[in-house]
């Protein structure tokens, strides 16, 4: 029994040095202007999937769904917002070239989560991407009406939507 639970503690040790030494002597890319390998993107994508979903806390709109409150949505997100995420017209150069993970094209790419996550990850900045917290940059009532804006992108009131497909 000894010498299996000694095989057992030496198996462990060889393979936490064998990751640490792995880890340490891998060609990593770290540069932004890359594109991350399909392993790197999924296991980044469940993690932040993840993450978001269990702190984000389910909160409702506190703003109606209303043309007022998306149009004001819009004006924030081409003020605040579209030099990374782009506009209808044009994706963000920026955007899709100097980020890893690139920032999400919500024109091309709109996504399909809740008002509470949106204003979950504006106020609070996502970790080592270059979304930052704009917690005291903008309102929280900004950040319900951004969030409604970008949860609906891709279904927009027809006022709304030739809005945000006019050029700038």
């Amino acid at each position: 029994m000894r010498g299996f639970v000694a095989g057992a503690v030496t198996g462990a040790a060889l393979g936490v040095c064998g990751a640490a030494l792995a880890g340490y002597l891998w060609p990593w890319q770290i540069e932004a202007t890359g594109r991350g390998g399909r392993v790197e993107t999924w296991l980044m994508r469940q993690l932040f999937d993840r993450a978001v979903g269990r702190q984000a806390p389910r909160i409702a709109n506190p703003f109606a769904d209303s043309a007022e409150n998306l149009s004001a949505g819009l004006k924030i997100f081409r003020d605040g917002c579209a030099g990374c995420h782009g506009d209808a017209n044009a994706p963000s150069t920026w955007g899709t070239t100097s980020f890893l993970p690139r920032a999400p094209q919500f024109a091309t790419e709109p996504t399909h989560r809740p008002d509470w996550q949106i204003h979950w990850i504006v106020k609070n900045g996502v970790r080592n991407t270059a979304m930052g917290a704009w917690d005291h940059l903008l309102s929280d009532e900004k950040i319900w009406k951004v969030a409604m804006f970008v949860s609906r992108i891709d279904a927009l009131p027809p006022a709304i939507d030739a809005e945000w497909r006019r050029r700038q």
